[in-house]
């Protein structure tokens, strides 16, 4: 992620409470976040948080700081005013984790009592509408750690979402009413800025290319990949928009983009599959067909992971292995391909007219999502699954994908929850921290 999320650590107790074990989670549980929160920027406040002054300078170290989440460790016991306190003058989310208790002795007291003290505080944090989490456990926990690295990835990408520029080059294909997006919404929902680029713009600024350019891109090109079956000019055509688009993305401003890839470019034979796959492989994120909503997840992923994401189609069911084909015309970029079923940059799959790598995909744990406005409100879809060793069988980019719910009973979710047939799959198991950023933006989620 580009930034960091500034978040605040403290460890506070109640003043009848012993402080012996608030001062060693106050050690230990503050190097761990340091050491275990790759996407934060981890300020520790200075000492173990007791009394109200102690809470006022807490806030005014915090906000110059700047500080935008507080991870708030139970070293023992602490009332609402800490946390109430906190969450009013900083209006930045709470993260109240709760250690386990560290000794049980039959004729002892209770050293801590966490548990009971983060639920206390997230009720009230609840009845004064500040945004609150609460984790349970011990920093040693695998759970614990994936929970906490999950909730403050999701804010740091929200955070990295926020202020970017989406462009558009051009609107959407014909008739594809679901690739239809508004703008307002996006700007309210998560942040993000749209702005257009006539295609007029892209074609202009391939014929005007110095053919030298032209020339050396088309050699590299053949030189990589299998593309005798191309028609004439179509290597032409790729190499021209290749780099166009190489350009025109940081001249424009954008951060992502999606384009309409066709009837306009099919007609001037570049439709852009197999340019799409190989920017995605150099950082560039641009969707395919004009579909915003289905890119907007593809933000999302490429902010988590910084792995190229690709835009498919759910093609086809397997019962008997409970599999699902993802498939597209072949905009995946070539780190995804599996190399072992034969890769080659060909023609469009169906109507020809551009370029397009058919191959299988490569296996590993991948997550298939996308946010999708329905009536005014986004929500976020979702599919966790496997991709499966994959032999292609039809033109353009597919992979198998395992999936644990029974894919019959996915046709039925999908027909009932008004789901469109675009997602964006990235190789990486990134679901739990897609349903945190849901959360984060107040965006219902529905697990497929």
């Amino acid at each position: 992620m580009k930034q960091k999320l500034n978040v605040g650590f403290v460890v506070t107790l109640s003043g009848r409470w012993p402080r012996e074990l608030p001062e060693r989670r106050f050690k230990a549980y503050g190097e761990w976040a340091e050491q275990h929160l790759p996407s934060c920027r981890v300020h520790r406040f200075e000492r173990v948080l007791c009394t109200k002054q102690d809470m006022l300078e807490c806030i005014e170290d915090f906000q110059k700081h700047q500080v935008e989440l507080v991870v708030l460790v139970y070293g023992a016991f602490t009332g609402d005013d800490i946390a109430c306190g906190l969450a009013d003058a900083l209006k930045a989310p709470i993260l109240l984790w709760a250690p386990r208790e560290e000794r049980w002795v039959r004729q002892d007291r209770l050293y801590a009592n966490a548990l009971c003290s983060a639920s206390m505080n997230g009720a009230s944090l609840r009845r004064i509408g500040a945004k609150y989490h609460i984790v349970y456990g011990n920093k040693e926990e695998p759970r614990v750690g994936k929970e906490l690295t999950d909730i403050t990835n999701a804010y740091a990408a929200v955070k990295n979402m926020k202020g970017l520029t989406y462009g558009l080059f051009g609107y959407r294909p014909t008739a594809f009413y679901n690739c239809a997006f508004d703008e307002v919404v996006i700007r309210r929902t998560f942040g993000i800025n749209m702005e257009e680029t006539d295609l007029k713009v892209v074609f202009d600024e391939m014929a005007q290319l110095p053919w030298s350019e032209v020339e050396a891109e088309m050699k590299r090109v053949a030189d990589t990949w299998d593309t005798t079956a191309l028609p004439d000019g179509h290597l032409e055509n790729h190499a021209r928009l290749y780099l166009t688009l190489k350009k025109l993305m940081p001249r424009q401003g954008y951060d992502y983009a999606a384009i309409k890839c066709w009837p306009e470019m099919g007609n001037l034979h570049t439709t852009p599959c197999a340019v799409l796959g190989r920017l995605a492989d150099e950082g560039i994120t641009i969707s395919c067909e004009g579909d915003v909503d289905a890119g907007l997840a593809a933000v999302a992923q490429n902010i988590l992971t910084g792995l190229p994401t690709f835009i498919t189609d759910l093609i086809n069911l397997d019962e008997e292995n409970n599999t699902v084909t993802f498939w597209h015309c072949g905009n995946a970029a070539p780190s995804l391909h599996d190399e072992r079923d034969g890769v080659t940059m060909c023609n469009h799959p169906l109507l020809g007219q551009g370029t397009a790598f058919w191959c299988a995909l490569k296996e590993g744990p991948v997550t298939a999502a996308r946010f999708s406005n329905i009536d005014g409100q986004y929500r976020l879809f979702l599919v966790r699954g496997t991709a499966q060793k994959t032999t292609r069988n039809t033109r353009g980019s597919m992979v198998n994908v395992k999936i644990d719910t029974p894919v019959l009973e996915l046709v039925h979710k999908i027909a009932e929850s008004g789901m469109s047939h675009h997602y964006s799959l990235v190789w990486q198991d990134v679901a739990d921290q897609m349903i945190q950023i849901a959360k984060v933006l107040g965006i219902p989620v529905v697990e497929l």
